[in-house]
């Protein structure tokens, strides 16, 4: 299936004992976008015991807004992932305007008892989707192909803050384990890593070392120390 599997938007959310297969995010959790009822921000949204295969237990996109698009609380507990593509995905989007108008939040996001197993992709991705296509113009997007393509744009009027990794064990990626990109004048700020430990990293491209740029964190019993 080429679609995301679940994308769930809105507030007090439960989603657990799933078994989802495809080839775009298993779960991606959804900002609002002005189209939900009962609230103007997803949030406390819990996602456990359950198995992904796809590419990845994802946050977002989630583009700037007038209206402040927001995604909040979420957490993602007691997750497999065997022989995925993309393992943990938190994702902006390439829409602020020269105004300063347009904004949008992910925050108190927590990954905790995860296991990733042979990923094909990046195990962890904490940053601007990667939604630019090759042969076609980049524009403010991220290449697919990053980095082999260079150019990866971040987005300075999208918050991302007090995000989580605890207990997350990652076995025989084939890439380094992971990047981490923020905006040089909105950080990410308040990660953290807890036993997040890779297995066997990837040489390529990072020498199986997480590749970072403006993140601010802490790191404790995880190996290889994220760079932040």
């Amino acid at each position: 299936m080429n679609t995301d599997g679940i994308d769930p938007s809105g507030k007090d959310i439960w989603i657990h004992d799933c078994y989802v297969r495809n080839n775009d995010d298993s779960i991606a959790v959804k900002p609002c976008n002005s189209g939900c009822t009962f609230s103007d921000c997803t949030e406390n949204v819990l996602v456990e015991d359950t198995v992904l295969i796809g590419f990845g237990a994802s946050i977002g996109s989630v583009p700037p807004s007038t209206q402040h698009n927001c995604v909040r609380n979420v957490t993602f507990r007691n997750i497999s992932m065997p022989n995925t593509g993309k393992g943990i995905y938190v994702k902006s989007n390439p829409s602020c305007d020269a105004a300063g108008t347009k904004t949008a939040e992910i925050t108190d996001i927590t990954y905790e008892d995860v296991t990733i197993t042979n990923p094909v992709w990046w195990p962890v991705w904490i940053g601007p989707q990667q939604q630019h296509e090759p042969n076609s113009a980049l524009g403010e997007k991220c290449a697919l192909t990053y980095p082999l393509s260079p150019e990866c744009p971040t987005q300075g009027c999208v918050t991302f803050s007090n995000i989580t990794l605890r207990r997350v064990t990652i076995t025989d990626p084939v890439l380094s384990p992971g990047v981490i990109l923020g905006n040089e004048s909105n950080p990410i700020k308040n990660l953290l890593f807890d036993s997040v430990n890779v297995q066997h990293p990837g040489t390529f491209p990072f020498l199986g070392q997480y590749r970072c740029a403006s993140a601010n964190g802490t790191s404790t019993n995880s190996y290889p120390q994220p760079c932040f």
